[in-house]
């Protein structure tokens, strides 16, 4: 791909990404009523896998080699299950605008991981900017802990952060050998296996639910899930890596502006202020090193692209 041709930033997928993204923690909001956390990520990923379905047959997603069972286990454990069901679990108790500022931490949990376990160096800058995050997303939880209640969900979203991290460095290798959609599609398969055995109590659920909960539920897997990757994949396809990240500081927002739009939920000035921190913290931490050095030319995305691909579900 020429430089001319990289010149026009992908506004249109960018926006679509975010707000496909930023939706789902509306849509979970939505649906949690009448679903339980555990159904809702079941649920979840069983739409996905059935969109996904076809592609495997296509051979447009190809087999998962004998070494990489377990890697690819331990990534859909970490990133499909413990991640959903955290998420769904904490929003229980808090509006969805914040349970996105707290997930928007995620990347100071895989700066970190990266530190204890792969010999990164993010220097002084990197830890101030991981410094700043963490104060911001403990800002965030405390205002929103209210009770007793919305304090315990603010410290499962942050917990859903940091399982989400843990699955980015299971994730890491894989992506050398597997695409975005591959990932997805397996880790999904191995995701659903713990929460197989209330498949039951799901399918009871969807019997009695509100039509438009359930319909949150379809489009969590559908529009959050199916149609995001498409739009991202997109995404990266028009422009470098670095560009395409400004898509992860626009869903806290499209998180916001939905919550508020569909829900009525306001989030207060000291939580706003702590999301604030929190991007700005993950911007000095992370995007500072891909400034480095130019990226280079090319069609397909290098595997720091892929890794982005997966990085909101």
């Amino acid at each position: 791909m020429t430089s001319a041709q990289r010149t026009r930033t992908p506004w249109t997928p960018m926006a679509a990404t975010a707000l496909l993204w930023g939706s789902a923690f509306t849509a979970i909001q939505v649906a949690l009523p009448d679903y339980s956390p555990a159904s809702v990520a079941l649920l979840r990923m069983a739409i996905t896998i059935a969109v996904l379905l076809p592609c495997l047959f296509l051979g447009r997603i190809g087999r998962l080699h004998r070494g990489d069972v377990l890697r690819m286990a331990a990534f859909g454990l970490t990133g499909m299950t413990a991640y959903q069901v955290l998420l769904c679990a904490g929003e229980q108790s808090v509006d969805a605008g914040t349970a996105a500022m707290l997930i928007a931490a995620s990347p100071v949990f895989t700066t970190v991981l990266g530190m204890a376990f792969l010999g990164d160096r993010p220097g002084r800058r990197g830890l101030a900017g991981l410094a700043v995050a963490l104060t911001g997303a403990l800002t965030v939880a405390v205002t929103s802990g209210g009770g007793s209640g919305s304090l315990m969900g603010a410290l499962m979203v942050l917990a859903a952060a940091a399982t989400q991290a843990t699955s980015f460095a299971l994730q890491k290798p894989l992506l050398k050998r597997y695409s975005g959609a591959e990932c997805v599609f397996y880790g999904s398969l191995f995701g659903m296996v713990p929460l197989l055995p209330l498949a039951p109590e799901a399918v009871g659920q969807i019997a009695a639910a509100d039509g438009h909960r359930t319909l949150a539920v379809l489009w969590l897997g559908l529009g959050c899930t199916a149609m995001a990757f498409w739009t991202w994949s997109r995404t990266l396809r028009a422009t470098t890596a670095s560009t395409a990240s400004l898509v992860l500081y626009a869903v806290p927002v499209a998180a916001l502006g939905l919550d508020a739009a569909f829900l009525g939920n306001l989030p207060s000035l000291n939580a706003v202020v702590g999301g604030l921190l929190v991007l700005a913290g993950v911007a000095v931490a992370t995007v500072r090193r891909a400034s480095k050095a130019p990226e280079p030319e090319r069609v397909e995305p290098t595997v720091a692209e892929r890794e982005l691909v997966d990085s909101r579900r």
